[in-house]
């Protein structure tokens, strides 16, 4: 188990840092080079993981996109919410993500999204991985329901500097426990806060609590 752990160790290393050689990842996780090596020769042969020819350093490979797609789409927060996300995206007009929380509570990951139709959009957050510190909708939502806020949290984006502007609202699970969110963003000149208020955010909690129900949340 404990070299399982070291391969383990070496993926999430890379996912993080995006490109690195065998002695970077041998000094940053204090592993012997020989073995980080046949680790990554290893991933290499399954295809979770490719060299670059120029500098020979290792990257992420498709073979680790065809494992997270299976799991994202096949995962109750996603089957049950693209309905809705859907929905929403078609009575609102602007993008609608889902944001889904990681195990350790560090990070939202976006894993679905229905795209406005309008020429202007806000760069897709598909795919994207964000701290749970960050100051996108949905992770300022969910860290105020880490924090103890009851009910379906929902809180604001508005980036003067990137020109987005929209909102998030906290998805539940069975047990009640926030598992992701729900979230709207348009360029801001599209969407004041006044707007996000009186239209987007009763929206938002609609669907936070359909989404929510259909995963066997019940207060």
């Amino acid at each position: 188990m404990k070299a399982l752990d070291k391969a383990l160790d070496v993926l999430e290393y890379l996912m993080r840092k995006g490109v690195a050689g065998v002695t970077e990842i041998s000094n940053e996780l204090n592993l012997n080079k020989n073995n980080v090596f046949r680790i990554l020769v290893t991933f290499e042969e399954h295809k979770l993981i490719e060299k670059e020819e120029e500098t020979e350093k290792y990257k992420l490979s498709t073979g680790c996109v065809v494992l997270g797609y299976g799991f994202i789409h096949k995962h109750p927060l996603t089957r049950l919410s693209v309905p809705v996300l859907k929905t929403l995206r078609f009575r609102l007009g602007e993008t609608v993500n889902l944001a889904m929380l990681d195990e350790k509570q560090q990070y939202v990951i976006y894993v679905a999204s229905e795209e406005t139709i309008k020429p202007v959009k806000v760069k897709s957050r598909l795919g994207r991985r964000y701290s749970i510190n960050s100051s996108v909708s949905s992770a300022r939502a969910i860290r105020k329901a880490l924090k103890g806020e009851t009910g379906f949290v929902f809180d604001y984006e508005h980036d003067e500097k990137k020109g987005i502007s929209g909102g998030a609202c906290v998805i539940r699970d069975y047990k009640g426990r926030p598992i992701g969110a729900v979230e709207v963003i348009a360029p801001m000149y599209r969407l004041s806060l006044k707007t996000i208020d009186e239209e987007v955010r009763p929206l938002l909690e609609d669907a936070a609590l359909d989404i929510s129900l259909k995963l066997g949340y019940w207060d």
